[in-house]
């Protein structure tokens, strides 16, 4: 709970529950990432209120590899792609190897991604049911969609274990 002194009760094994005055939030800390998300809205008097947070462990993510992603992802605008910032002593911009088409792509996951990026090829930009059901882990997901225009349309997300909140350009992005 989230008194007015501060969290108190045991913390969990992978992540927290935290009732707080404005809800019911998850809280997950990972190697890259800390993420606290609101997961049920409701008034609860006697508690203090909680904010959405999300924490980078080795800060946010440099502004040019967003710019080399959408570059990267426009260069095939008619299929989805996806790509991954990983850690690797500083972030990089990696495409595993993947089986991109125009309804969908599969793809293998690399070890310390910090952001995962999938395309919507010429469509808006939208988390899917897909996307839903695939991100259920704790991490960073990001979705750009009408690839094939001057302007793409681009989403954020911050995932803690299947519970979503949108997130700003910078709240990710330096």
């Amino acid at each position: 709970m989230n008194t007015r002194e501060g969290l108190a009760g045991e913390p969990g094994l992978y992540y927290d529950y935290h009732l707080a005055a404005n809800g019911l939030f998850i809280r997950a800390e990972g190697p890259l990432l800390a993420a606290t998300v609101q997961i049920a809205q409701m008034q609860v008097r006697g508690l203090s209120p909680l904010e959405k947070m999300v924490e980078f462990t080795h800060g946010r993510i440099p502004r040019y590899l967003y710019e080399l992603a959408l570059a990267t992802l426009a260069a095939d605008p008619w299929y989805e792609s996806y790509l991954a910032v990983t850690w690797e002593g500083g972030y990089r911009l990696r495409q595993p190897p993947q089986e991109g088409r125009a309804g969908g792509v599969r793809y293998e996951r690399l070890p310390n991604t910090g952001l995962d990026i999938h395309s919507h090829g010429s469509m808006g930009a939208f988390f899917s049911y897909t996307d839903d059901r695939d991100e259920q882990g704790l991490g960073l997901y990001m979705v750009v969609g009408r690839v094939d225009t001057l302007f793409p349309e681009v989403e954020l997300r911050v995932g803690v274990y299947g519970y979503f909140a949108p997130i700003t350009f910078g709240e990710v992005f330096t």
